[in-house]
Protein backbone atom coordinates (compact mmCIF):
# COMPACT_ATOMS: atom_id res chain seq x y z
CA UNK A 1 0.00 0.00 0.00
CA UNK A 2 1.58 3.35 -1.02
CA UNK A 3 1.08 6.33 1.44
CA UNK A 4 1.50 9.00 -0.39
CA UNK A 5 -0.34 9.89 -4.15
CA UNK A 6 1.42 7.82 -7.21
CA UNK A 7 4.25 9.16 -9.70
CA UNK A 8 4.27 6.59 -12.29
CA UNK A 9 7.50 4.63 -12.33
CA UNK A 10 8.61 6.12 -9.44
CA UNK A 11 6.23 5.09 -6.32
CA UNK A 12 4.81 7.42 -4.04
CA UNK A 13 6.14 10.68 -3.53
CA UNK A 14 7.38 9.51 -0.23
CA UNK A 15 8.88 6.56 -0.83
CA UNK A 16 10.81 8.00 -4.43
CA UNK A 17 11.91 10.82 -1.69
CA UNK A 18 13.63 8.57 1.31
CA UNK A 19 15.00 6.47 -2.01
CA UNK A 20 16.73 10.47 -2.85
CA UNK A 21 17.59 11.15 0.51
CA UNK A 22 19.10 7.49 0.97
CA UNK A 23 20.87 7.45 -2.24
CA UNK A 24 22.32 11.39 -1.47
CA UNK A 25 23.50 11.10 1.94
CA UNK A 26 25.80 7.88 0.95
CA UNK A 27 27.20 9.06 -2.02
CA UNK A 28 27.73 12.38 -0.75
CA UNK A 29 29.61 11.15 2.92
CA UNK A 30 31.28 7.82 0.76
CA UNK A 31 32.62 9.90 -2.11
CA UNK A 32 33.49 13.11 0.41
CA UNK A 33 35.63 10.12 2.44
CA UNK A 34 37.20 8.48 -0.40
CA UNK A 35 39.94 11.61 -0.83
CA UNK A 36 41.66 11.23 2.70
CA UNK A 37 40.84 7.88 2.90
CA UNK A 38 43.37 7.53 -0.10
CA UNK A 39 46.14 8.86 2.88
CA UNK A 40 45.09 7.81 5.80
CA UNK A 41 43.81 4.08 5.68
CA UNK A 42 46.76 1.72 6.38
CA UNK A 43 48.80 0.94 3.89
CA UNK A 44 47.41 -3.16 2.75
CA UNK A 45 43.38 -1.19 2.63
CA UNK A 46 44.85 1.90 0.67
CA UNK A 47 43.17 0.66 -2.61
CA UNK A 48 40.01 0.38 -1.65
CA UNK A 49 39.91 4.39 -1.57
CA UNK A 50 40.83 3.86 -5.24
CA UNK A 51 39.00 0.90 -6.16
CA UNK A 52 35.92 1.43 -8.65
CA UNK A 53 34.69 -1.83 -7.20
CA UNK A 54 33.74 -0.27 -3.79
CA UNK A 55 32.00 2.43 -5.08
CA UNK A 56 29.90 0.00 -7.47
CA UNK A 57 28.68 -1.91 -4.43
CA UNK A 58 28.33 1.66 -2.42
CA UNK A 59 25.76 2.77 -4.70
CA UNK A 60 24.50 -0.74 -5.10
CA UNK A 61 23.52 -0.85 -1.55
CA UNK A 62 22.22 2.49 -1.50
CA UNK A 63 19.86 2.36 -4.69
CA UNK A 64 18.70 -1.32 -2.69
CA UNK A 65 18.02 0.41 0.37
CA UNK A 66 15.70 2.88 -1.32
CA UNK A 67 13.75 0.08 -2.98
CA UNK A 68 12.75 1.83 -5.68
CA UNK A 69 11.08 0.69 -9.03
CA UNK A 70 13.54 0.76 -12.37
CA UNK A 71 13.31 3.97 -13.58
CA UNK A 72 13.88 5.52 -10.17
CA UNK A 73 16.51 3.01 -9.46
CA UNK A 74 18.47 3.80 -12.77
CA UNK A 75 17.94 7.58 -12.19
CA UNK A 76 19.33 7.24 -9.27
CA UNK A 77 22.00 4.74 -9.83
CA UNK A 78 23.57 7.53 -11.95
CA UNK A 79 23.03 10.63 -9.98
CA UNK A 80 25.36 7.94 -7.09
CA UNK A 81 27.74 7.74 -9.57
CA UNK A 82 27.95 11.53 -10.16
CA UNK A 83 26.99 12.66 -6.83
CA UNK A 84 30.54 10.31 -5.70
CA UNK A 85 32.73 11.75 -7.84
CA UNK A 86 31.61 15.40 -7.26
CA UNK A 87 31.95 14.82 -3.35
CA UNK A 88 34.97 13.50 -3.78
CA UNK A 89 36.65 16.34 -6.06
CA UNK A 90 35.30 19.07 -3.42
CA UNK A 91 36.58 17.62 -0.50
CA UNK A 92 40.02 17.44 -2.65
CA UNK A 93 39.65 20.55 -3.87
CA UNK A 94 39.42 21.38 0.28
CA UNK A 95 42.48 19.15 0.86
CA UNK A 96 44.66 21.25 -1.87
CA UNK A 97 44.32 18.39 -4.94
CA UNK A 98 43.25 19.85 -7.76
CA UNK A 99 40.09 17.87 -9.39
CA UNK A 100 38.29 18.38 -12.53
CA UNK A 101 34.97 17.33 -13.21
CA UNK A 102 35.99 16.48 -16.93
CA UNK A 103 37.49 12.82 -15.68
CA UNK A 104 37.18 8.57 -16.53
CA UNK A 105 34.84 8.32 -13.01
CA UNK A 106 32.09 11.39 -14.60
CA UNK A 107 32.08 9.50 -17.85
CA UNK A 108 31.18 6.11 -15.96
CA UNK A 109 28.72 7.67 -14.54
CA UNK A 110 25.65 6.94 -16.54
CA UNK A 111 26.24 3.62 -17.93
CA UNK A 112 27.69 2.63 -14.38
CA UNK A 113 24.31 3.79 -12.90
CA UNK A 114 22.26 2.24 -15.60
CA UNK A 115 23.69 -1.35 -14.58
CA UNK A 116 22.98 -0.43 -11.27
CA UNK A 117 19.87 0.81 -11.13
CA UNK A 118 18.59 -2.25 -13.72
CA UNK A 119 20.74 -4.82 -11.44
CA UNK A 120 18.94 -3.64 -8.08
CA UNK A 121 15.39 -3.98 -9.54
CA UNK A 122 16.16 -7.32 -10.92
CA UNK A 123 17.09 -8.77 -8.02
CA UNK A 124 13.53 -8.50 -7.12
CA UNK A 125 12.43 -10.54 -10.40
CA UNK A 126 10.06 -13.53 -9.89
CA UNK A 127 12.75 -15.27 -13.35
CA UNK A 128 15.67 -16.49 -11.94
CA UNK A 129 17.49 -15.65 -14.99
CA UNK A 130 16.69 -11.94 -14.13
CA UNK A 131 17.87 -12.65 -10.60
CA UNK A 132 21.12 -13.84 -11.41
CA UNK A 133 22.08 -11.54 -14.39
CA UNK A 134 21.22 -8.93 -11.20
CA UNK A 135 23.39 -10.63 -8.92
CA UNK A 136 26.07 -10.98 -11.72
CA UNK A 137 26.73 -7.02 -11.65
CA UNK A 138 28.61 -6.29 -8.67
CA UNK A 139 30.28 -9.92 -8.82
CA UNK A 140 31.33 -9.46 -11.98
CA UNK A 141 32.96 -6.22 -11.14
CA UNK A 142 34.71 -7.04 -8.25
CA UNK A 143 36.48 -10.21 -9.95
CA UNK A 144 37.57 -8.17 -12.89
CA UNK A 145 39.30 -5.35 -10.67
CA UNK A 146 40.14 -8.25 -8.19
CA UNK A 147 41.72 -9.79 -10.75
CA UNK A 148 43.63 -6.74 -12.25
CA UNK A 149 44.86 -5.47 -9.07
CA UNK A 150 46.23 -9.48 -7.97
CA UNK A 151 47.77 -9.74 -11.99
CA UNK A 152 48.38 -6.14 -13.11
CA UNK A 153 49.27 -3.65 -10.24
CA UNK A 154 49.74 -5.46 -7.19
CA UNK A 155 53.53 -4.58 -7.02
CA UNK A 156 52.50 -0.88 -5.96
CA UNK A 157 49.08 -1.69 -4.02
CA UNK A 158 49.97 -5.45 -2.59
CA UNK A 159 46.57 -8.00 -2.41
CA UNK A 160 44.54 -7.13 0.59
CA UNK A 161 41.72 -5.39 -1.25
CA UNK A 162 42.06 -7.34 -4.48
CA UNK A 163 41.85 -10.44 -2.76
CA UNK A 164 38.69 -9.20 -0.55
CA UNK A 165 36.91 -8.13 -3.53
CA UNK A 166 37.73 -11.60 -5.29
CA UNK A 167 36.13 -13.32 -2.10
CA UNK A 168 33.22 -10.57 -1.95
CA UNK A 169 32.51 -12.00 -5.07
CA UNK A 170 31.99 -15.47 -4.24
CA UNK A 171 30.25 -14.47 -1.48
CA UNK A 172 27.78 -12.38 -3.19
CA UNK A 173 27.17 -15.09 -5.81
CA UNK A 174 26.97 -17.86 -2.99
CA UNK A 175 24.00 -15.92 -1.09
CA UNK A 176 21.86 -15.50 -3.97
CA UNK A 177 22.51 -19.10 -4.88
CA UNK A 178 21.35 -20.17 -2.11
CA UNK A 179 18.29 -17.12 -1.75
CA UNK A 180 16.86 -18.43 -5.15
CA UNK A 181 16.83 -22.10 -3.87
CA UNK A 182 15.02 -21.59 -1.11
CA UNK A 183 17.60 -22.08 1.32
CA UNK A 184 18.18 -18.17 3.22
CA UNK A 185 16.31 -15.22 2.49
CA UNK A 186 18.17 -12.41 0.77
CA UNK A 187 17.92 -9.06 2.59
CA UNK A 188 15.63 -6.32 1.44
CA UNK A 189 13.62 -8.65 -1.11
CA UNK A 190 10.04 -9.13 -0.02
CA UNK A 191 8.62 -12.28 1.62
CA UNK A 192 7.62 -14.33 -1.70
CA UNK A 193 9.72 -12.34 -4.25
Amino acid sequence: MHSGPATRAFGSRRHALRAVVILVVIAVAIGGLTSPAQQFLPDALRSLANAAGSWFVVIMVAVRLGRSPLVLSVILGIVGFLLLTISYGVVSELRGYPWSFVNIWTSVSVPAGIVVGVAVTWLDSQRKLLVGLGAAAPAVVLIAEGSYGLTVVIATTGPVVWILELVGAAVWITWVALHESGVVHLPGRPEGA
